[in-house]
């Protein structure tokens, strides 16, 4: 396992070293920056790395991150316009995700269920390296944490009187492996929540809305992801996002306060519900409306929308 891991280690180390030798040979092109070749090296480092696993290639990251590459390559050498790279990316990740779910046959998968056990508060943090992942609500009266369905994970369950932390990280050494895998979690909807979602080359849908989420915490990269938040209570959200593209849906009745903090990323909000007020967004009800959202937003290269 580790001479696989030091193999697209060095494979890394080695393109990167090229595209700065390269530019320090005055070989790379004056207009181009070279983080898009170091995107272009990684993702081509990800697929060498499966075929000397003589494994299934995963074919989602890797194109996601040699298209980014790509297509802000040509943008420096004038070659494409700007307003074509996320269409192309979704496109090519699209097609990628549906490829996977064509040919993929069927896949090893277990069962987690965290009993709730007394439990009031809860704090769960999930590590989800690469595939589609889905979370949503259980019924109120069931008598788990959590319960799912899921690839391979390591759990981790601590509890402190009416208080539980949970941690499901996919283990590192097959996340690569499993893109394409599903990741499916249901949450208590009467326990209060700190939740805690950290992925990658991922294809996200996080419904939200029957949950008493007190806070969220989303860093995500190559991926695609679509949020609904609670449509009860106060929460607090903090989404980070690399070369992502976020759908962000607050549920009716809820009013939210909105702020941006993004470099070249795409924001789109829906000021028709959502007004301009003091550099960020706003609901006009939002100071009296018990259903409250505050939303922060930080990017880079990300499309986000909220509506």
């Amino acid at each position: 396992m580790r001479r696989q891991g030091s193999l697209s280690l060095g494979l890394i180390l080695l393109g990167i070293g090229a595209v700065f030798l390269l530019d320090a040979m005055d070989v790379w092109p004056d207009d181009a920056a070279t983080w898009p070749g170091i995107l272009i090296v990684i993702g081509v480092a990800m697929v060498v790395d499966d075929l000397y696993r003589r494994d299934r290639i995963s074919w989602f990251g890797p194109l996601v991150l040699i298209g980014i590459g790509t297509f802000f390559l040509l943008r420096d050498l004038d070659v494409v316009e700007s307003d074509f790279i996320w269409p192309a990316v979704l496109i090519v990740a699209g097609l990628v995700l549906i490829s996977g779910a064509m040919s993929r046959g069927k896949i090893e998968t277990s069962s987690i269920d965290v009993p709730l056990n007394g439990a009031r508060k809860a704090r769960i943090r999930i590590e989800h390296g690469g595939g589609e992942l889905r979370v949503g609500a259980l019924s109120a009266v069931s008598p788990s944490l959590c319960q799912g369905t899921v690839g391979a994970v390591e759990q981790k369950v601590n509890r402190s009187g009416d208080r539980v932390d949970v941690t499901l990280r996919q283990r590192h050494s097959s996340w690569i492996r499993s893109l394409g895998r599903e990741f499916n979690i249901d949450i208590n909807p009467a326990v209060e929540l700190e939740l805690d979602l950290r992925t990658g080359a991922s294809e996200s849908n996080l419904d939200l809305s029957d949950l008493l989420v007190n806070s969220l915490e989303l860093k995500t990269g190559a991926s695609s992801t679509r949020v609904t938040a609670p449509d009860k209570g106060h929460t607090r959200a903090l989404v980070e996002a690399g070369a992502a593209s976020i759908d962000f849906r607050v549920p009716p009745g809820v009013a939210a306060r909105i702020t941006t903090d993004t470099g070249i990323a795409d924001v789109n909000i829906d000021t028709t519900r959502f007004l301009p007020s003091g550099g960020g967004y706003e609901s006009v009800d939002y100071s009296t409306s018990l259903n409250r959202l505050e939303l922060q937003i930080k990017g880079g290269v990300a499309n986000f929308k909220v509506r």
